[in-house]
């Protein structure tokens, strides 16, 4: 019962955020000080994988309001001319990750106590939310920002899918402009 507890920990553990994105790149010689407003690239929100399951308009409409909440919040606006476009990615993927756990045999046997190692092997899902800003005339990268976390187990509310994909759009895009 003590290696399942330890084990259910050190997974909690693992799943704590942390506080620096899992990728920020930039053109530096890019003069995001001119930046005064923004639109959508085409298309807006696109998943990976592009399978039924996992595109949802639901979560699309979530990110595309979070993003243009967070812009705005930033000092920019939206308009259909603007010098740059907005692309978000979702993307879903099954990480494995190996655990030890040491036990040790206190009495231990003829021969003293003895430690043993056991290994479990865990899948977690893990999703990805990735921001670009482009460059709208020509469509070249200017901007990435992405960050993942652990996906719970069981289904959350849609309350609550809504809380963090709002807190990951704003955890990338305070990183945006680049200072």
């Amino acid at each position: 019962m003590i290696r399942y507890l330890f084990l259910a920990s050190l997974l909690t553990l693992s799943a704590c955020q942390s506080t620096h994105l899992a990728e920020l790149d930039y053109q530096p010689g890019h003069n995001f000080t001119q930046v005064q407003s923004w639109q959508w690239a085409q298309p807006a929100i696109q998943f990976e994988p592009d399978t039924p399951a996992q595109n949802s308009d639901l979560d699309a409409q979530r990110v595309r309001q979070a993003i243009a909440e967070q812009l705005s919040q930033q000092g920019l606006r939206h308009s259909d001319n603007a010098s740059i476009a907005v692309r978000a990615w979702l993307i879903s993927e099954s990480q494995q990750q190996r655990v030890d756990i040491q036990n040790s045999d206190y009495w231990g046997g003829a021969w003293g106590p003895r430690i043993r190692t056991e290994s479990y092997e865990v899948t977690q899902q893990i999703q990805k939310l990735q921001i670009d800003i482009l460059d709208s005339s020509t469509q070249t990268l200017l901007w990435r920002a992405s960050d993942s976390w652990i996906l719970p187990q069981q289904r959350i509310s849609p309350a609550a899918r809504d809380a963090k994909l709002r807190a990951q759009v704003q955890h990338i895009l305070q990183h945006f402009p680049p200072r």
